[in-house]
Parts: C-alpha cells; sequence; structure tokens
C-alpha cells in the first residue's frame, strides 16, 4: 500500500462528551473488511477529525514490530494473526485494540492498544502494551497518513517538520504537521524510562518508493531494515513515521499522543499537557465525563441487559458523531471514495427524536438548532431551477458548506415535524416554539407552494437518494410536516395558516395511493419508490416495494398501519427477492445493487427491518418489536456492538458500521417497546 489508506468499516469511534475533548473523533476498525480485497486480520485506529467532524486530520496510525535477529517488520493490519476490538463498556467508549503476531520462526508477539480522548482538551492518547515470547532485538515503529482532507480532497500544501516542546515531564520531541489553518503535532512517552524522544523519524510524500522524498511507510515497512532514513522536514502528500528501540525487553508499554490546534502552538501544548498528565488520569477524567452524561440521560429502559447495552451503546454513538456545531455526521467511516462524514438534514430529524426519547434533551436542542441555522433562507434557485428559500440542501459538512444539493421533501417536511416533536417533549414550551417558529413556517410554505396543480407533492429525489420523482416516503413526510406545522401554527394563534396547512396536508393524503400503490407490480400489490421516476433500475422505481414506505406508518402517520395497503406490502418484506435469505432484515427494495461489490447481494438493513417491524407491531403483531429489540438488532452489530447499514443474508455485518441512523432507529424502537405506544408519531389529519 506504500503508506496509502483504503477504504473501510469502522467497527467502532469515539468521542469525548465535552465540548473541548468533543473536538476530536476518531475511529478504529478491525479487518477483515467488506470494502478491501486483502487478506488482512489485524486492527488499528484509523481516520481522526479535529475541529470539524467532516475533515480528517491523519488516517490510519499503523504500529509496526521490527524484529533484527528474525529480519521481519510485521504491521498491525497487514500481518497481524488475529485481533479484537472492544469499547470498555457500552457508557465509556474507550476503545481497546488487540493484535496478535505470529514471526516466520513460530515466535509470538502480542500488542494490545488503550485509547481516548482528552476531555480537556483536543488531543488523542494511546498507551501501547507489546510483550513478546521470546527474546530479540526490536524497534516498534508508529506510521500515520498526515495529509489533512479538506472537503474530500487531499491537500498537496500540508507540511511536516520535526520540533521540541516543553512539557512539565520535560522536553518531548515533536512532529508537527498543518495545512496552514489546522495543526497537529505528535509525540511519544515511556514512563519506564524516561524516554520523550524517537528513535529516528521520518516524513515523507505517499507513494514515493525512493529517494529523499519516499514515504515513511516504505522505509519502514518495506524496507525493512530497523532503521529510518530520518529527515527535519517535508511538503505534499504526507506520511510521518517514527521509532521507539525496546533493544532485548521482552515487554514494554508506552504511549503515543496527538495534539491538535489552530496554530502550532495549541496543538503542542494539548499534546505536552496529555502526555504529561499520563493514560490513567486521562482514562479516568473520560470514564468520569461519560458516566457524568449518562446519569443525565435515560438507562437502558428494558430488563435485558443485552438490549440495555445496545440502547446505551447507541446513545454513546450517537453523541459521539455530533459535531460541536450541533450537525451530526451520518457514519465516521469510508466505504469508498465518498464517506459518511456529512450531515444529512433527514438523519438528523432521527437523531433528533432518538435523542429526545432518550432523554438527551440538551443533544437534541443542539441538533435543531443546527437544522434551523442551516435552513436555505435566501432567493436560491437549484440546477432543476426549483427555488430552494425555506428547504435545506441535500447533506453538509459540518461547518454547514453543501456537499450534495438536490431536493429531498423529507428533508424539508422533517424538519418541521423534529421541532413540533421537541415542543410537545417540553411539554409545549413557548420558548421552543418561538425560537424555531420561523423555520418551520418557511419550510411549510415552500410545501403549500410545491403543489403539483393536481393535489400532491411535487417531484424530489427519494430517501435513498437514487431516483427522482414522486416519492412515496418524501409526500409522507411533506404531509407530516404540515400537519405538524398546524399544530405549531394553531398554538401561536395564526389559525389562518394552520388551516391551510390542515387542507393541503388532507389532500395530498387523500390522494396518497394513487401516487404511491401498485396493484399487480413486481411483487404483487405495494408502495412503490416512486411514480414517474426519471430513471429506471434493476427493477423500475414504480415497480418495486420499498422499506421506505413503511415510514409512511410510522413516524409520519400518513397510512394506517392496518390498511389493506400497508398489509400487503409489510406481508411482502419476508419475500426472499427483498429480504435476507437467513435473517429477519428487509433490504432497502428488491435487486439492490448499493453493496461494497455493486452488484445484488443477499441482506438487508437493519434500519429498514425496524421500520418494517413497527408497522406489523402497529397492526396487532406484539411479538414485532420485542423480536427486534431483543433478538435480532443486537446480533447485527460490529465487534464493538454498533449497529451497520448493511448486513448479509446470515445476519452477519457487511459494511458501514457506526451508521448513526441505525442507532437512532434501535434507541426509536426500544422505547417504543417500553413504552407500549409508537414514540414520535406524527400528528394525525384530524383537526385539533
Amino acid at each position: 500500500m506504500d503508506g496509502l489508506h483504503p477504504p473501510s468499516d469502522k467497527d467502532g469511534l469515539l468521542s469525548s462528551p465535552r465540548e473541548d475533548g468533543g473536538y476530536v473523533l476518531t475511529t478504529a476498525n478491525q479487518y477483515p473488511s467488506s470494502a478491501v480485497d486483502e487478506d488482512w486480520r489485524g486492527a488499528l485506529i484509523e481516520e481522526t477529525s479535529a475541529f470539524r467532524a467532516d475533515i480528517e486530520q491523519f488516517g490510519d496510525f499503523h504500529t509496526l514490530l521490527w524484529d533484527a535477529d528474525r529480519e521481519q517488520t510485521l504491521d498491525v493490519r497487514e500481518d497481524a494473526a488475529d485481533s479484537d476490538v472492544a469499547y470498555e463498556s457500552p457508557r465509556v467508549p474507550e476503545l481497546h485494540l488487540d493484535n496478535e503476531f505470529v514471526f516466520a520462526d513460530g515466535a509470538e508477539a502480542s500488542l494490545s492498544q488503550d485509547v481516548v480522548v482528552s476531555v480537556d482538551r483536543p488531543a488523542l492518547l494511546v498507551r501501547n502494551s507489546v510483550s513478546f515470547s521470546e527474546a530479540g532485538e526490536r524497534t516498534v515503529f508508529s506510521v500515520l497518513n498526515s495529509s489533512i482532507q479538506d472537503g474530500g480532497e487531499e491537500s498537496e500544501a500540508d507540511e511536516a517538520y520535526a520540533t521540541a516542546a516543553e512539557g512539565e515531564a520535560g522536553e518531548y520531541e515533536c512532529v508537527v504537521s498543518h495545512d496552514g489553518e489546522r495543526y497537529f503535532a505528535v509525540a511519544l512517552r515511556r514512563e519506564e524510562t524516561g524516554q520523550r524522544s524517537f528513535d529516528g523519524r521520518r516524513m515523507g510524500l505517499l507513494g514515493e518508493t525512493e529517494g529523499d522524498e519516499k514515504s515513511a511507510w516504505h522505509d519502514i515497512y518495506r524496507e525493512n531494515d530497523g532503521y529510518i532514513d530520518a529527515n527535519d522536514e517535508m511538503a505534499g502528500s504526507l506520511d510521518i513515521g517514527f521509532g521507539l528501540y525496546l533493544d532485548d525487553d521482552e515487554a514494554a508499554t508506552w504511549t503515543t499522543a496527538a495534539g491538535f490546534g489552530r496554530s502550532e502552538s495549541d496543538a503542542l501544548d494539548a499534546l505536552t499537557s496529555t502526555l504529561d498528565r499520563g493514560y490513567e488520569a486521562e482514562r479516568e477524567a473520560f470514564a468520569d465525563a461519560w458516566e457524568t452524561w449518562h446519569e443525565g440521560v435515560s438507562d437502558g429502559p428494558t430488563d435485558d441487559e443485552t438490549a440495555n447495552a445496545t440502547y446505551e451503546r447507541s446513545l454513546t454513538s450517537l453523541k459521539c458523531a455530533q459535531d460541536p456545531s450541533g450537525g451530526t455526521v451520518a457514519g465516521a467511516f469510508e466505504p469508498d471514495d465518498q464517506g459518511y462524514r456529512f450531515v444529512w438534514p433527514r438523519d438528523q430529524v432521527f437523531i433528533v427524536a432518538a435523542m429526545l426519547a432518550g432523554g438527551a434533551v440538551e443533544e437534541a436542542r443542539r441538533a435543531l438548532s443546527w437544522l434551523d441555522d442551516k435552513q436555505i433562507t435566501d432567493d436560491v434557485v437549484d440546477d432543476r431551477d426549483i427555488e430552494r428559500e425555506g428547504t435545506w440542501w441535500q447533506n453538509y459538512r459540518s461547518d454547514g458548506e453543501p456537499n450534495w444539493t438536490a431536493l429531498q421533501l423529507d428533508q424539508v417536511g422533517g424538519p418541521i415535524y423534529a421541532h413540533w416533536l421537541l415542543w410537545e417533549e417540553t411539554g409545549g414550551d413557548e420558548e421552543v416554539l418561538d425560537e424555531h417558529y420561523g423555520m418551520s413556517r418557511a419550510a411549510a410554505e415552500f410545501l403549500l407552494d410545491y403543489d403539483n396543480g393536481d393535489g400532491f407533492p411535487g417531484k424530489s429525489q427519494d430517501p435513498w437518494e437514487e431516483v427522482w420523482g414522486h416519492s412515496t416516503e418524501g409526500s409522507a413526510a411533506s404531509i407530516a410536516g404540515l400537519r405538524a406545522m398546524a399544530e405549531l401554527a394553531e398554538a401561536r394563534g395564526d389559525d389562518e395558516f394552520a388551516a391551510d396547512c390542515r387542507e393541503t396536508a388532507a389532500t395530498w393524503a387523500e390522494n396518497f395511493d394513487g401516487y404511491c400503490f401498485r396493484e399487480d407490480a413486481y411483487l404483487g400489490d405495494h408502495y412503490v419508490t416512486a411514480d414517474s421516476p426519471e430513471r429506471d433500475g434493476n427493477v423500475a422505481p414504480d415497480e418495486r416495494p420499498d422499506a421506505a414506505a413503511f415510514m409512511a406508518t410510522w413516524p409520519w402517520n400518513v397510512v394506517d398501519a392496518g390498511s389493506e395497503t400497508m398489509r400487503s406490502t409489510v406481508e411482502l418484506a419476508t419475500d426472499p427477492a427483498w429480504c435476507a435469505d437467513d435473517a429477519a432484515c428487509v433490504g432497502r427494495y428488491p435487486e439492490d445493487d448499493f453493496t461494497p461489490s455493486g452488484s445484488v447481494e443477499d441482506g438487508g438493513w437493519p434500519l429498514c427491518e425496524a421500520f418494517a417491524d413497527a408497522v406489523r407491531w402497529l397492526d396487532g403483531d406484539e411479538a414485532a418489536l420485542r423480536e427486534y429489540v431483543f433478538e435480532d438488532a443486537p446480533t447485527w452489530t460490529s465487534a464493538t456492538g454498533l449497529l451497520p447499514e448493511q448486513v448479509r443474508g446470515d445476519g452477519s455485518v457487511r459494511w458501514n458500521c457506526n451508521l448513526q441512523w441505525s442507532q437512532a432507529m434501535y434507541v426509536l424502537l426500544a422505547e417504543s417497546h417500553v413504552r407500549d405506544e409508537p414514540y414520535g408519531m406524527a400528528p394525525s389529519g384530524d383537526a385539533a
């Protein structure tokens, strides 16, 4: 690989529940990965961001073991014989990575790494412990890809250089990397010997295999001689490597750290302060901060230990992924060259609901404030000549810069619903009503004007962002948004506007089946992805059933679960053409090829099954939610227990772990089960 990091899933992510440490978001991955066709068995720290969740500071933090007697360099990802990744607990996301190695002559080695972020400053700290089964002369190395990525583009102008920084424990040898706006610094400390310097360090250009610019990865791993050709600086697309000579020690413990800042001095201060404090002190503060946060939200509400752990871990994950700006990135993983470190207003709506259900009201308020702040308030027209004032762009970077820009109606009606739900859950708080009333009214005004002239919402992108047409789910969300607006408007005394919203929502609801339901379609009689789509698929979007249609029942409350149309749809959700063969997990739609292989695979989406089970439960199947909460979802998880985007036909994780929408759905279904009523059901069409 010569230092270039591949796409990958993520088995775990961590951050701090407090703002200063919450600027840092890091991930860990255990291989094999569905995204990479390599026979790897290791686990390592991967993409780490700071200050903005969508801008990586570095990726793929490798640890390598060089044995002089055996003339071998073993890498944590590519050469480990076995590995494991785990959290300390569902409430404390300290990461534990364990890797086992076997040298060519049968000698063995074990590497354990514990990972936290500081709660008081933007810094990452790793405690490393290595042991060897036989004697030998050894050096351990670290290599990380330091190229700072802004908006998905790798910078060609990063600079890295060696320097020294004074801490309370003494002087630290450091390497600093920056892109002119963001800085990070790395160093190590071996407390048992007092060492705070590197045994060799190099900054190189990714992919270079010779000369003065060769990558640190090539110098350390490919050349396999135990030595670093040291240098003092480098500019470009970089990697950084440094060593720690162990001599013939059979075991050793040391800490490595990265400090982040908007200047060199800030990054170095965060680095040295964290190393001075030491791992145990940082870990104790980290655990205390997370336990304190959990004391202010809901505990696992069931009487089942596994379900409670999944619930609490889901809340932890949602908190980790919430950027200090208030937006929550969809997932901290990179299935291909387009990662998920963006904020989708649609995902944000379900995260608001889950946070409210779990008692994290402050986080829900911040998420809704993010939506309010990012609403389009200017008179702008998109590339389809649609006037977008009052709507939201398709997704955003963490700082609010638009990324994709298509119109999704669930991302217009949904934020109104989120405002209404927060208002309801805070007991009709007038401050909540007033604070976001302008946002909701502007969104509702757009919806009212977006009637197609025949009594139905105009076309939009479907929730899976593949089809332009009269989206079944988007249309249902629009109806729910207008009904929610009517409730808010009546509370404000805006009765005329409330009546307009109710009247339009009623008309759209009356015409819903005419646009969205098909008889004698692909699997029978069922709701489809969209009416009048602009594109075909393996199965035409206006012929195939779609799990997004289940949202029309819950939470959008447009189609009754006991209606013939919804019953005939959900009954088909166990059809092998649509559902995983050996797991009770329905996919998005039949013949879906959005998979790691790019072809149709047997499997399903846990969040889709959640919506299907909600419909079954609301139609009287008392076991549906119980089976999802206690039996199915807890088995569809990563090594650390996080829910993914997809599972295989047998229910094992396929790719894209830590999808926050999946975590939100678990919280919402668990709360619905415990409360014995659907949490967050949108208002009905009846007048208040």
